[in-house]
């Protein structure tokens, strides 16, 4: 989610670039961020307060640059449209896409994220072969009816098949995972996808938990990031941002994200001489 890592690029090492290019102040006051609803272990909303690991770390990761957390009730529908436009700052978990690198900057990952596919007993009688990966793609891409979040990325594999006009008809697209749920339950669905952490706690206390099941294999592992506005938030402050943020646990995708950064990194130089 030693605990820092520098980062490299040819001819150098970012992580001290970062530190001559990125200056207290490079941030705003406070970053408006989108939540909806818990998500445990991740987010978690009470009447009280507001908390879960990654609001935690986002809070603590903040504060070292200079700036505070603000919380913002945004229905997940409209989260990526307003952070497009400037109405808010951050998004959380956020998978690195190029279509959204072009109106969002993408933090270095700070965790790693298994997406985990969610079925009722009764449809795995019936498929006993979607235990292994390779035919639960091919049954999703022939047969399965799927909902998921329409806004999600779930790797490439699944994304060809999600596109496929057939599977677009006959998926259900909803943004609440509690409904999404509850399709799987009430088989309207035959899965949905699901990060695997954050399954593994809602099981616990789900009143039909005995009907469902986590399919073994992770359909897609990935890092997963802050996205922030290029509206409102500058390269300098993602720069100061990636300083502080622990890096730990996803050391092996070091290599993939010099070139997500190589942007951030020349424009806070630039913006220092």
């Amino acid at each position: 989610m030693g605990r820092w890592i520098g980062w490299f690029l040819a001819g150098g090492v970012v992580a001290g670039c970062f530190s001559a290019a990125a200056r207290a102040g490079d941030c705003p006051a406070q970053l408006r961020m989108a939540y909806n609803s818990s998500w445990l272990p991740y987010i978690e909303v009470t009447d009280e307060e507001i908390r879960g690991s990654d609001v935690q770390l986002i809070r603590h990761t903040l504060a070292q640059a200079g700036s505070t957390l603000q919380l913002r009730y945004v229905p997940e529908s409209r989260a990526i449209q307003m952070l497009r436009q400037g109405d808010i700052d951050v998004l959380f978990a956020a998978s690195y896409t190029k279509e959204r690198a072009a109106y969002a900057w993408f933090s270095q990952p700070y965790r790693q994220e298994q997406n985990a596919v969610l079925v009722h007993r009764q449809t795995l009688q019936l498929y006993p072969e979607i235990k292994e990966r390779a035919y639960f793609l091919m049954l999703a891409a022939r047969r399965l009816v799927g909902t998921y979040n329409p806004s999600g990325f779930y790797g490439e594999d699944f994304e060809a098949i999600k596109q496929q006009q057939p599977v677009k008809n006959r998926s259900l697209a909803v943004f609440e995972a509690e409904r999404r749920w509850e399709l799987v339950v009430n088989r309207r669905a035959d899965y949905t996808i699901v990060d695997r952490d954050a399954a593994v706690s809602g099981l616990r206390s789900h009143p039909a938990a005995a009907s469902l099941l986590l399919l073994p294999f992770s359909l897609n592992s990935a890092p997963v990031h802050l996205m922030l506005s290029k509206q409102t938030i500058s390269a300098a402050c993602v720069a100061l941002i990636d300083q502080q943020l622990p890096t730990n646990r996803i050391t092996a995708h070091a290599k993939n994200f010099p070139a997500i950064h190589r942007s951030i990194l020349e424009f806070a130089q630039t913006n220092t001489r």
